[in-house]
């Protein structure tokens, strides 16, 4: 229960620790309001599904062994940051229709689940918390895993969605301004921009 109290306190202080996820999903949440900001949130929370099955699994160890696994891992999720860019560049002039939400909603989710399962770095730092806390010299460690990443994703969801939400709201009387839509346009392309380039530069220059 302990180990559970300190992973749950360690999650919530990495989650609220200004970093790109955190400041992707600000930014479509001022940019296009709190659903699809929510929508991104739980594709990324989706995401640790995935990393905490790979360690259960014991499948990343062998990934975090291979330079090449890696390296194939960080181009992937570099280009497709950088066609996320393109596309939010490509749009920037469009007005953002509230009530449509019908092509968005799937776009939104599997923009956060391939961003996170993508991304090497996100695998490493999941491999290297986990096993803090999961007691794995004792028997059952493998469920025990599984409640940690259950738990990530609950904080996740939580912390993510209230920031989205404050961030929403605050820019409520913005979202039909021009102007606002098009510097949050800008700094959204940024950001992917950001992440591709330390994607690039983590996995090829570090």
């Amino acid at each position: 229960m302990t180990s559970y109290l300190s992973f749950l306190i360690t999650s919530v202080l990495l989650a609220l620790t200004p970093g790109p996820d955190v400041l992707l999903v600000i930014a479509i949440a001022a940019r296009e309001g709190f659903r699809k900001s929510l929508q991104l949130t739980l594709g990324l929370a989706s995401g640790v599904i995935f990393h905490t099955t790979l360690i259960i699994l014991g499948l990343s160890a062998i990934i975090t062994a291979s330079a090449l696994a890696m390296k194939a891992i960080a181009v992937f999720g570099a280009a497709y940051l950088l066609y996320l860019a393109w596309l939010t560049w490509l749009h920037r002039n469009e007005k953002i229709d509230q009530s449509d939400t019908s092509q968005v909603k799937d776009s939104y989710y599997w923009r956060g689940v391939i961003m996170n399962i993508s991304n090497p770095k996100v695998l490493l730092f999941f491999l290297a918390l986990f096993p803090q806390f999961a007691l794995l010299e004792q028997p059952g460690y493998h469920w025990r895993i599984a409640v940690l990443g259950l738990m990530f994703i609950v904080v996740t969801i939580v912390v993510f969605g209230s920031l989205a939400y404050l961030t929403a709201r605050s820019a409520q009387n913005f979202m039909n301004n021009r102007q606002f839509k098009l510097g949050m346009d800008y700094i959204t392309v940024l950001i992917f921009l950001a992440l591709a380039t330390l994607l690039l530069y983590a996995n090829f220059l570090n």
